[in-house]
């Protein structure tokens, strides 16, 4: 199991570090929800499950693409999809979403 998991680390960081990681595409984005939902709490994760729809089967990693598809299927929200922060990583929800076209 040791070993397993050293190889998924490593694979992890190469991942990271490669220019194309940018684009995580619906492998990236169910692999980080994977890991994602073994940090909730049992509260959260109850939370989440709740507002789940019928066809993601109590899987929050089954609806964590969905943000893709519908940016390429409402060519108007692919702005909305990406929060991009500044090179200093900090970010401000406030003044991010703040604006009118902002839905989410």
């Amino acid at each position: 199991m040791g070993l397993l998991l050293l190889l998924q680390v490593l694979l992890a960081a190469a991942a990271a570090r490669a220019p194309a990681a940018q684009a995580w595409g619906k492998e990236g984005h169910y692999m980080t929800c994977k890991i994602t939902d073994g940090f909730l709490t049992s509260e959260a994760s109850a939370a989440v499950k709740e507002l789940l729809p019928s066809w993601a089967n109590g899987e929050l990693a089954e609806v964590c693409a969905w943000a893709d598809k519908q940016r390429f299927r409402y060519r108007w929200s692919s702005p909305l999809h990406f929060a991009d922060t500044p090179g200093d990583c900090n970010f401000s929800y406030a003044s991010t979403y703040a604006l009118p076209s902002c839905l989410f």
